[in-house]
């Protein structure tokens, strides 16, 4: 996903939350910063500009990109 480091925010499989600046990720519950590749395998959703960009349902499937743009509740 070359989008990736554009998105503002993903969400993992573990119900954490990344907002997204570059190749680093920082946790919005406690801060923790990790990098981009770190987070890759266990991303579920990716969000930019309140929608989502790509998905997956299960965490050994690939992250794939969404055709319709959905709108992510705030």
């Amino acid at each position: 996903m070359k989008e990736l480091p554009q998105a503002d925010s993903v969400r993992t499989f573990d119900g954490k939350t990344y907002e997204l600046h570059g190749f680093i990720g920082i946790e919005k519950g406690s801060g923790e910063a990790v990098e981009l590749t770190q987070l890759y395998y266990r991303i579920r959703t990716v969000v930019s500009d309140a929608h989502v960009l790509a998905k997956r349902k299960n965490p050994n499937d690939e992250l794939v990109h969404v055709k319709k743009r959905k709108n992510v509740r705030q």
